[in-house]
């Protein structure tokens, strides 16, 4: 069976749709020996896929720009590209699907549904994501949703369409699981400039990740704790009114912002840290605080959307809307060493249930409902007939 996979929403700055697609891939490119994959991506993204196995081919003929990758999406993909390399399942891991798909069976992975209820914390030009979703959730055969949270905001914002559904949890990459050197810890200190022991924030800055409410909860407990606050990821919008509350907060000589980061320093970012806060309002699933569970680095997350489902006891709760609550538990893990080891005992057990090689494996049987054998084909497929 032929697979095609759209990789054209490859970015720069490896966020976690993104992230999903590299890792889905090179998953599916262990456990899957059998189908021939059809990666169609840009110039730039081909790079990223110079690894796979022979049965996998990387064609690089989508655009950059993203309107026009829409476009392309929509058109080229399905009628032109997908009829040329005999694809017989699309998979679009990245939210949006073509509409119109003739021979083709196309299954889409819709991360979270944050652009229906807080739609207030997007740019307009991004929330016309919500009408792209509900089409590509309605005209896909099958739609892959990273946590039961997630499929139950499917079912609540777009539609009744449970039957295509099927929940597939993400995972972390295994190098989260390995203890780096301690010198390479050191010099990611010196690098940054981290003098004290610190609460890791790791993505990008944006208002649905409710760093204000943490910035506030941190310059109510900081002069109680020896800790820093260091904050890892590149700017996404609105992203201003961040350094301009640790200006106003009075703050700015506790808060390391390091920018964009090298994916190698990720894991010594949450090595590093005492504790990993993530108080984000809105989730589909969380991979960030999944990885600091790798890493055995004790999450303080929101009780809210994907994150209790997919932490589970690896990470201690607070009302993400709740300033003071969030500055009362942060200092009490932060000043317990009883708290802080249960957590980190509390993640062995919860990250032996997340692996990509069992993401990719439950993502495959989606693709093999489609597979056909010769003698259910009708007889021009049989022939070799693309028509």
């Amino acid at each position: 069976m032929n697979i095609g996979i759209n990789a054209s929403a490859l970015s720069a700055q490896m966020g976690g749709a993104s992230l999903y697609i590299l890792k889905i891939i090179n998953a599916l490119a262990q456990v899957d020996h059998e189908n021939s994959y059809f990666i169609f991506t840009t110039a730039a993204g081909k790079a990223h896929f110079s690894n796979l196995p022979q049965t996998f081919s990387t064609i690089p003929c989508a655009p950059s720009k993203t309107i026009t990758r829409l476009l392309w999406e929509q058109t080229v993909l399905p009628l032109a590209v997908c009829k040329k390399y005999k694809i017989r399942v699309l998979f679009s891991p990245n939210y949006t699907a073509p509409l119109f798909h003739p021979g083709v069976r196309s299954a889409v992975t819709i991360h979270d549904l944050s652009f229906f209820p807080m739609a207030e914390y997007y740019p307009r030009s991004r929330r016309i994501f919500r009408h792209i979703i509900r089409l590509s959730v309605k005209h896909s055969d099958r739609v892959i949703s990273v946590s039961h949270f997630t499929k139950d905001d499917i079912l609540k914002y777009v539609g009744a369409y449970e039957k295509k559904i099927r929940v597939i949890h993400v995972a972390a990459d295994t190098r989260f699981l390995n203890e780096p050197p301690e010198d390479d810890l050191r010099q990611l200190r010196q690098k940054y400039k981290i003098n004290n022991g610190y609460v890791l924030f790791i993505g990008f800055m944006e208002p649905r990740k409710n760093l204000e409410r943490l910035l506030c909860a941190f310059a109510a407990i900081k002069d109680k704790i020896a800790h820093d606050l260091v904050i890892v990821g590149g700017h996404g919008w609105w992203y201003e009114q961040t350094y301009r509350r640790v200006e106003e907060l009075g703050i700015s000589g506790r808060v390391v912002f390091t920018g964009y980061a090298e994916d190698s320093e990720i894991p010594l970012f949450y090595r590093g840290a005492a504790l990993f806060a993530f108080t984000s309002l809105y989730e589909g699933f969380g991979a960030a605080a999944l990885e600091s569970v790798f890493s055995d680095t004790p999450v303080l997350a929101s009780d809210n959307s994907a994150l209790p489902e997919v932490l589970g006891t690896a990470a201690a709760y607070v009302d993400p809307f709740n300033t003071d609550e969030i500055a009362e538990k942060m200092l009490h893990l932060l000043t317990s060493e009883s708290a802080l080891a249960e957590l980190k005992k509390n993640c062995a057990d919860v990250k032996v249930k997340y692996s990509w090689q069992k993401t990719a494996r439950e993502t495959l049987d989606v693709f093999n409902e489609y597979r056909e054998s010769p003698s259910t084909k009708r007889p021009h497929e049989r022939a070799g007939s693309n028509e």
